[in-house]
Order: structure tokens, then sequence, then C-alpha cells
């Protein structure tokens, strides 16, 4: 049994390398996890407030803020569990 890590898996040093397994995603699902991390990350520091992220149709069409259109779907709530079942299925699926 080879307990060095360095078996047919990959890793070569006994890691896990993030940066092939990010650039192994496709490109359109990288964009999308890249942006709904970034949001939730923003909102965990309180650079972005949630609500100003959520579907309303009145501010979008009345009051003219249309990054709300792309930004209801980036915005997946607080890093939790939930979020991290949420980016598993975005990747993966």
């Amino acid at each position: 049994m080879d307990m060095a890590g360095g078996g047919a898996a990959g890793g070569g040093a006994g890691g896990f390398d993030v940066m092939s397994w990010y650039m192994e995603i496709p490109v359109v699902s990288r964009l999308y996890f890249t942006s709904a991390f970034l949001t939730t990350a923003a909102c965990a520091v309180d650079i972005i407030s949630p609500f100003s992220l959520y579907f309303n149709a009145n501010l979008i069409f009345v009051q003219g803020q249309v990054w709300r259109l792309v930004t209801t779907f980036l915005f997946f709530g607080l890093f939790s569990i939930d979020f991290l079942f949420h980016m598993y299925f975005l990747v993966r699926y």
C-alpha cells in the first residue's frame, strides 16, 4: 500500500491540486461558480447587502436596478453546509 499519496490518483506530492480541478470545470460552470462564490463572500464580509441582490420587479423596471436580474441567481445564502451543497451540485451537474 502506497502511504505517500503518490499513487495513480495523481497529485504527485500527495496533495490535491485545486487549480487543476478548477480549470477542469467547463467555462460557463466555472464562471457561474466563481461569480456565486464571490457574491456570497462579499455578502459574508458585509461589502454587499443581500437585500440589494434579490429580485424585485418594481426596483428593476421602475428604478432601473437591472443588476437584480443577474444577482438573484448568484446568491445562495451565507456560508453554510447548504451553500456547500449548492456549489457541489453547481459544479458537478
